[in-house]
């Protein structure tokens, strides 16, 4: 069962059922632009020349060329993963990438932000601030800067009877505001019979939440990436 936001699971989806398994998808969100582009627009245009932009996801990238088409970073970029790096050179933007991982606590690491005093990373709504208390806790002027929002989906009644019909359910979750969803999504029966299955997470730090939520076998994988996700499948066999 795949928790990605509705619209971003296809091409995860379609690797996993080549390789035999049986895909459900139930997205608790839909991402959806900001309703205020104007404004965001001038928010952009001023983090553009902060001294550090750290992209947060293929997401964010995208949402913010809809806004700023011109849009160009005047200090270092740093992408949050492979993808993300991609996504900026598409727009003629070369990312660096964190030295090991892609996970706020590797971006950390990266020596432009040991030296930066301003930094602005591009995100969604409602996302994890982690590097950013960090970066603050350092004196450094760092935010957030949120470049789309999330809507609730509700749970269709059909993946819900699917699920229902699994006889080894399998669950697969990369963000916490996805986790966090969950257990009003499902309903509290349906929610304790999948945390009692093998739960796949992309950080230690969403398998200390899976557990503290009652998630019994919970595997780690390397990073949020759908390989990186599979080969902790693969693993687990």
């Amino acid at each position: 069962m795949l928790t990605r936001p509705a619209g971003e699971n296809r091409a995860f989806a379609a690797a996993l059922r080549r390789r035999g398994a049986e895909v459900v998808s139930l997205a608790p969100f839909r991402v959806v632009p900001r309703r205020d582009p104007e404004v965001l627009a001038l928010a952009l245009r001023a983090a553009a020349h902060a001294d550090v932009v750290v992209a947060a996801s293929t997401l964010a990238v995208r949402h913010a060329f809809a806004v700023v088409p011109d849009w160009l970073p005047r200090g270092g970029v740093i992408a949050q993963g492979p993808a993300t790096a991609d996504a900026l050179a598409a727009h003629g933007i070369r990312a660096e990438l964190p030295a090991s991982g892609f996970r706020s606590e590797e971006v950390l690491q990266h020596p432009w932000l040991a030296q930066a005093r301003r930094v602005v990373r591009i995100t969604g709504a409602g996302g994890r601030d982690w590097l950013v208390q960090r970066l603050r806790e350092r004196g450094v002027d760092a935010a957030d800067l949120p470049v789309y929002d999330r809507v609730p989906c509700p749970a269709r009644a059909d993946r819900l009877r699917r699920i229902d019909a699994m006889a080894r359910p399998q669950l697969i979750v990369s963000s916490r505001e996805a986790l966090l969803a969950l257990p009003a999504l499902l309903g509290e029966t349906r929610w304790l019979r999948l945390a009692a299955a093998t739960v796949f997470v992309s950080s230690e730090r969403l398998a200390a939440l899976a557990r503290g939520m009652h998630c019994a076998d919970v595997v780690v994988a390397d990073s949020a990436r759908g390989l990186d996700l599979i080969a902790a499948i693969e693993r687990s066999r």
